[in-house]
């Protein structure tokens, strides 16, 4: 007996997908207000928040893989272009990888800076200058790298959908 894949991934990875890009996002933000920020009493709100979006997107992600290995998943949406669908398959798996490293080396820097104590249980006060830390300096490279892929993921899903015509989206969200 021949089992054929999908047409749409499960809902389950629906949910997961966009809650991982609203957190990253989220994140993202946050971490770009914060960074012009002096590091005093202030940042410490902000700080545990992009803290805690982080964390919680590193979770969300983990969830996201053990599920994409359990659950069956649609075909890889084909091009046409045998580049552009190894480029498509590439960069899918890049961004896991970036996602997991911008969240493991944010808990990276809160280790080194001793961060825990200090943001969430008011003992200390934050370093004067977080790029002393080197996660930071890797948090800080993989974050502009992560937002452009970002933008080119979109694009190429704006690609499929209005170019090819392939109702991309609808593999990524609810319903039949």
């Amino acid at each position: 007996m021949s089992q054929t894949a999908p047409k749409k991934y499960h809902p389950i990875q629906v949910t997961l997908h966009w809650l991982i890009v609203l957190l990253v996002f989220a994140a993202f933000i946050i971490g770009k207000f914060m960074s012009g920020q002096p590091n005093d009493s202030a940042k410490l709100m902000p700080l545990a928040l992009h803290m805690g979006i982080g964390s919680l997107t590193l979770l969300a992600l983990v969830v996201r893989l053990i599920a994409r290995m359990k659950l069956p998943v649609p075909a890889h949406a084909s091009t046409g272009s045998a580049l552009l669908d190894w480029a498509g398959k590439a960069a899918h798996a890049t961004l896991y990888l970036l996602v997991f490293l911008i969240a493991t080396s944010g808990i990276m820097l809160s280790m080194q800076a001793g961060l825990a104590p200090i943001v969430f249980g008011s003992a200390g006060t934050l370093p004067a200058d977080f790029y002393d830390f080197t996660a930071r300096v890797l948090h800080g490279v993989i974050a502009p790298a992560l937002a452009l892929l970002t933008l080119l993921h979109i694009g190429a899903a704006l690609y499929h959908q209005l170019i090819l015509k392939d109702h991309l989206f609808a593999r990524m969200w609810y319903g039949k």
